[in-house]
């Protein structure tokens, strides 16, 4: 009989009641930084706005034509280049020049400093949060879905995404599915890459980090002929990511009953070397023809540690390989001065691997799309009309469901059973219909948007938003938006249930933003998420029971540039959440056998707290250019306590807050035109700390140092 309890851990638990609905205030004393970013910024903005209003009051309103990074053009929200200022979203652009002052290597660097989001260190990566919410961001790639049906946990966050052909990253902090369909729940990341038209020439770099020994290349190209224009990059990089130390080895043998008898399982293994590559590029014909693609082949080697069932700790080796890439076309043809026809294609591929131990488990995914949008605007430019349909299927082979929770079955008491995993094959099509009309009255633009998805798997559902903004001048926007959306099942749910329910959001925006001028900023949001379905992965265990939650906060920014020499900016995030526990259905025991006996396999019902991550978030930002070709940028980092959850466990660990400081150097035109050095140290002060992984609490990032050298030609 496997015994499924887990020992406590011996750090501080706090036992929590599951059968009550869970309320945790999660508003720390650091609120206290709202008020004062309010109080410097109205204070600093007076008179920087006295000095530029006159130039503020000619500036140009119009929602279309905006060209060029400076103008921080956002092509998500309406499925149209606009102004994130105006669009129908709470929105932000992070330009290439901004994430590369910031030193930023990876989207998860990027995102770590945007209101809403924490970025949540794994063993095997990074997992995200938004707004209280885990894994609910829809990330695109030249807006080609990057995510997999297969596990909600497939995120390009790290060294698999490479930065260096990225040209700008698109952010939208709420639902929207009625544009880009299902899994588009707490917000949408697009990562926009370079075109012919952004680097006419090459862009070579290289790149060291410490600890691990990581080294890096990447490789830029573009042309532009006028006509056309195209764009190729490539890049890798390679080290060590993780020097902790397995003690479990051995473990599946040749995968059939019984396991390695107990005392041939353990050794100590390293887990070696990752490494990454990349391709990526695009072709354009004029402004009606683009053909573009990405390749991605990785490895990341890590350790992974729990308790087992007789409650001893081990650390077991694990790897994570998922190769990905897509081919999208895209083609355009106006078919008066007020309308347009919009095509687009595209087939995707994910191939995940999985090593545990000693097996390996592989799947894959297929996808193809198609998309035809109509576009129209009338009343003499006042309305626009966005509509379409579109086409998925997907082909998924060998998706891995997980009926045993696997810690159990690694102590030295099992000496019969493997853990039961399956791998199924299973397609599913979704054909959409939608589409959004915007229409403007005065100074106000209201909009509305519907979408139906008829999917042959899951029930079908209807998406809508509905919103307003309100510009009483250039310098005031005034958003209240409201909208629904869904999140795709998970590959166990469609497997064992006839048309599952999909788990949907519905969450209502209120935004006030002030930018009295170039040098002075603020925001304020406020938000709220009601949750049914709900529905989390366990990377083994399974999934929970539907549940639902609702979740209020606060996002505030500021930005302010006293000098022109120097920018400052910070943001406060404020997530609070109530709704009942998370309930799991697991394996407990086994009784009966040996063969000829049946064996009877006894489940049970276990509750635990949902994760909705740190509740409070701060990040306070400065950049600095003291000479023309030097940049100096430094961030102050905070998050507050956070849980480790999950299943099995005894009690509830808690991890206190932790501050961080990161710094960026960087210098142009070194030894001559055109190099560039860069130097940048994350957790500068090397604090230890620990934070929530998969099982066990696991160390936190250590200082990193790296330093980058680029060349344009």
């Amino acid at each position: 009989m496997l015994n499924n309890y887990l020992k406590p851990l011996n750090r501080e638990p706090r036992n929590f009641e599951p059968d009550l609905p869970i309320m945790r205030t999660r508003f720390s004393n650091i609120s206290y930084a709202a008020a004062f970013i309010m109080l410097v910024l109205c204070i600093a903005a007076g008179p920087l706005w006295a000095e530029e209003s006159a130039a503020i009051a000619g500036r140009n309103d119009t929602l279309l034509m905006f060209v060029g990074e400076d103008l921080n053009v956002l092509s998500i929200a309406s499925r149209r280049q606009e102004s994130a200022w105006q669009a129908p979203a709470v929105a932000r652009v992070v330009t290439r020049k901004e994430f590369r002052e910031r030193g930023a290597q990876t989207l998860s660097q990027v995102l770590e400093v945007e209101p809403g989001f924490y970025m949540a260190k794994k063993e095997w990566g990074t997992g995200p949060y938004l707004r209280g919410i885990p894994e609910s961001v829809l990330f695109l790639y030249d807006t080609v879905p990057l995510g997999s049906d297969i596990s909600k946990t497939l995120h390009p966050l790290d060294h698999e995404l490479s930065l260096a052909p990225v040209k700008r990253i698109e952010i939208i902090r709420g639902p929207g599915s009625v544009l880009w369909g299902p899994d588009a729940f707490a917000g949408i990341v697009n990562v926009v890459p370079m075109t012919g038209k952004d680097l006419n020439g090459a862009e070579t770099g290289v790149s060291y980090d410490s600890p691990g020994d990581q080294r890096g290349f990447y490789l830029n190209m573009g042309h532009d002929a006028g006509l056309w224009n195209g764009f190729l990059s490539m890049s890798g990089r390679e080290g060590k990511e993780d020097d902790d130390e397995s003690t479990l080895v051995r473990f599946w043998g040749d995968g059939v009953p019984p396991p390695v008898a107990p005392k041939d399982r353990y050794g100590r293994k390293r887990p070696g070397d990752s490494h990454y590559l990349e391709a990526s590029g695009n072709f354009s014909f004029r402004d009606w023809f683009t053909l573009s693609g990405m390749v991605s082949d990785y490895k990341r080697p890590y350790i992974m540690s729990g308790f087992a069932g007789t409650g001893e700790e081990l650390a077991w080796r694990e790897s994570r390989s998922a190769p990905f890439g897509f081919v999208k076309m895209e083609a355009k043809k106006d078919l008066d001065r007020s309308s347009a026809l919009r095509f687009t294609g595209s087939y995707s591929w994910i191939n995940p691997e999985y090593e545990t131990i000693d097996i390996t488990f592989k799947q894959r995914e297929r996808t193809t799309y198609g998309e035809i949008i109509y576009d129209r605007s009338f009343l003499a430019g006042r309305s626009l009309f966005t509509g379409g349909v579109s086409y998925r299927k997907k082909n998924i082979h060998d998706a891995p469901v997980w009926d045993s929770y696997l810690p159990d079955y690694l102590g030295s008491d099992n000496e019969t059973f493997l853990p039961r995993i399956r791998e199924e094959d299973y397609d599913t099509s979704l054909f959409s219909v939608f589409c959004q009309y915007n229409h403007r009255i005065g100074n106000v633009d209201l909009w509305l948007g519907l979408r139906n998805d008829d999917h042959d798997e899951y029930k079908d559902h209807l998406s809508y938003n509905a919103g307003a903004v309100w510009s009483p001048d250039s310098r005031w926007a005034l958003k209240l938006l409201y909208g629904t959306a869904y999140r795709t099942p998970f590959a166990k749910q469609l497997l064992d249930e006839e048309k599952p329910e999909m788990e949907k959001i519905r969450t209502l925006n209120a935004q006030v933003a002030w930018n009295p001028s170039k040098r002075a900023g603020l925001s304020l949001c406020g938000f709220a998420s009601w949750i049914e379905h709900h529905t989390m992965e366990d990377p083994y265990a399974g999934l929970s029971r539907p549940n639902s939650q609702d979740i209020i906060g606060l996002e505030i920014e500021g930005r302010l540039s006293p000098v022109d020499s120097l920018d400052l900016s910070a943001n406060l995030t404020l997530v609070d959440n109530s709704g009942p526990a998370e309930t799991y259905h697991y394996l407990d025991h086994i009784e009966g056998g040996p063969p000829p006996k049946p064996w009877i396999f006894i489940y049970k019902d276990l509750k635990y707290p949902y994760d909705a991550g740190p509740g409070t978030i701060f990040n306070l930002t400065g950049t600095w250019r003291p000479f023309e070709k030097a940049t100096l940028y430094g961030r102050i980092g905070y998050f507050s306590s956070r849980d480790l959850i999950y299943p099995r466990s005894g009690s509830l660990v808690s991890v206190p807050g932790v501050w961080l400081l990161d710094v960026c150097a960087t210098v142009r035109d070194v030894a001559g035109s055109g190099l560039e050095l860069e130097l940048s140290v994350r957790n500068l002060m090397d604090r230890n700390y620990e934070t929530p992984g998969t099982y066990d609490l696991i160390e936190g990032d250590p200082a990193t140092v790296s330093v980058t050298l680029r060349k344009w030609w």
